[in-house]
Formats: structure tokens, sequence, C-alpha cells
């Protein structure tokens, strides 16, 4: 099994630099992705899901097809393309070139790889399920009332979040998100790898995650990876990752609390359903040239007041985690390994 996933795996890197079209930026769509492989088999079977997934209708790809640009989405997907004017050609939904009937090709390699990817789709998904060892990673994880929006109500204890009706008697600082309804975790992580969870309930819109500290914090937050955020949420009934484009997530509509994995050793941050183990998202090459911060995002208030998000006690102490400044790098410790 091991030696068929691995080689499956070069196979994938190869098919996946043909999967976008190049645009004006000259990189593919999937490279853009931030779905890379890398040393850890989580990310490994992570790439392994997205690259064989339609672009269009995100479902397994059925019968490929490329356009002229390199773009890919199933025959049944062509149909719902945008057409020129005349009805003839067909634009790429990322780059707007046409392709003619002529430039139009199937993608019979890539269909077979990803016909043994539905066969391995069990093994996939139990390489991704959460491995409760991480959990002695936990960290106590507080909120920083310094970095809150106005409009958000922060518990006395730092533990819970959620947006009031009215502005709070706050001071105005440099730190804190002036727009956005967003507020920051401490402590803030350099190095080393850590977890906690987040208790979302039965809140209907939220995000949580990870950002640069040096996020941009003035006027509206664009929640994506290319601007130092790397989150999962709910917005407009959708579970959704801050990718760019945005990717719409298969998650069980019983999530109420998610655990999040930073690695910073590898560049990662996991997201899992933590009642049954799921995992949800993987961001991988994450920078490590700077600190990330614990972020989370309420929805906007409601009259049940069931918007609230509660980071969950420490169930064992993070034995092995680092956060900056303690003056503990050491990479990987004994303590560390899984």
């Amino acid at each position: 099994m091991f030696v068929r996933v691995r080689d499956l795996c070069r196979r994938l890197v190869v098919t996946a630099k043909h999967r976008g079209c190049k645009g004006e930026s000259g990189q593919g769509l999937m490279e853009n992705s931030n779905v890379h492989v890398s040393p850890q088999t989580g990310a490994m079977a992570e790439h392994f899901k997205e690259v064989s997934r339609c672009l269009v209708c995100l479902a397994y790809l059925e019968t490929p097809m490329y356009l002229k640009c390199g773009y890919v989405c199933c025959l049944r997907c062509l149909d719902s393309l945008q057409r020129e004017p005349d009805g003839a050609g067909l634009l790429c939904p990322s780059c707007s070139v046409v392709s003619q009937k002529e430039d139009i090709r199937p993608g019979s390699q890539l269909g077979r790889l990803v016909a043994k990817i539905k066969e391995l789709e069990p093994q996939l998904r139990a390489v991704l399920r959460m491995n409760p060892k991480i959990r002695k990673f936990q960290v106590d994880v507080t909120l920083d009332a310094d970095t809150a929006n106005g409009y958000l109500v922060i518990s006395e204890d730092l533990k819970s979040v959620h947006c009031g009706y009215s502005r709070q008697n706050r001071t105005p600082r440099a730190e804190r998100f002036d727009y956005a309804l967003c507020v920051l975790g401490s402590p803030g992580f350099s190095s080393g790898r850590h977890y906690w969870e987040v208790d979302v309930g039965t809140s209907k819109e939220w995000d949580v995650g990870v950002c640069r500290d040096s996020a941009h914090r003035q006027g509206p937050v664009l929640l994506s990876s290319e601007f130092g955020f790397w989150t999962v949420g709910l917005r407009t009934d959708l579970f959704q990752a801050g990718t760019m484009p945005v990717t719409v997530l298969s998650v069980s509509p019983r999530l109420h609390r998610v655990g999040v994995f930073l690695d910073r050793n590898f560049g990662t941050v996991s997201f899992y359903h933590v009642s049954d183990g799921s995992h949800i998202f993987t961001f991988t090459e994450i920078p490590a040239a700077e600190t990330l911060r614990p972020f989370f995002a309420p929805g906007n208030p409601t009259t049940d007041g069931q918007e609230v998000l509660r980071i969950c006690p420490v169930r064992s102490p993070g034995v092995a985690s680092n956060p900056a400044g303690s003056g503990q790098n050491k990479r990987t410790s004994d303590a560390e390994h899984l």
C-alpha cells in the first residue's frame, strides 16, 4: 500500500502542473493553490484529493478534458463554461483564453490516475484522520483584547468572543482590527508544534485559523493565504478554506468543535473535526519567517445569541510547545515525535 501511494504521488506531481491554465502571471492554477506535496504524509494525501477534483463542479473528474490553455474540467462541465458571443469558442474561467472545438483534448492519463485515487479513497481518509497524539502539543490560547474589533465582546477569562450590537468602549490602537470583526489570540508561535480547539457551537458564520502577526488590520480584510491568513470557516451555508480562489470544503454539518494543529517545523496548519477525528483541510508551505497568531472571527450578532466562539480548555498541557520569544528554538526534539 505504501509503495503504491508513493509511486502515485510522484506521478501526480507532474500531472498537477498541467491542471490549471497559464494566466498573465505565468503560474498554473494548481501552482497557486496551497496544495503541494510536502514531507508530511497528510499533505501528500491532501494533494491527492485536490488534483483529482474538477475545477468547475468540485467533484471527482469524470472524463477529464483540457482546454487550449491547459485548464481541465469534466466533459459534462464544458457545457457550463461561458462561450464567445457567436457561441463558438469556450472561454477559460481563469484566463479567458478562447478554445475552439479542435483545441479541446481528452485527458486520458489524468482520468486513469483519478480512477486510482477513487479506489484509494478509504486509505487516504485513514491517512488524513486526526492523530490523537497531537493533543500533547495542546497550548493554552487566550484572546488578545487589544486586537479585537470594537464590536466584539470578549469574556473576562479571554476564552470566548461574540459580536455585539453596539461598539465597546475600547482604546483605539494600531494593532486593533478597526473594520473587520476579528480578534487575534496569544501567544504567537515562531517554531515548534502547537494545537488548540475552538468550539463553534451552532454558529452560522465563523472563521478560525492563524495569521501573520503583521497582517493587515485596518479597513476590510480578505481572509486569504495570499494575504497572510490561513483559515477555514462557515459563510453563506458553505464550509470553505481561505485559498485564492476559495476552496469549498465537504464537512459534516454536525461540526461543533474545530481542532487546529500548527506545525512550524513543516510549515503546515491542519484543521480537524474533533468529534469524529476527520480531516477538514491542510495549508502547506507557510513561510517560516514570521510569527503566527491564532485567529478568530465570529459572525454578525443574532437574536438567539448563538454566534459565540469559545477556546476549549487544555486537556493535557503542551509539553512540546515553543511560543515566540520563549528561547526554545530546537527544530525537533524527542518529545515532538508523534
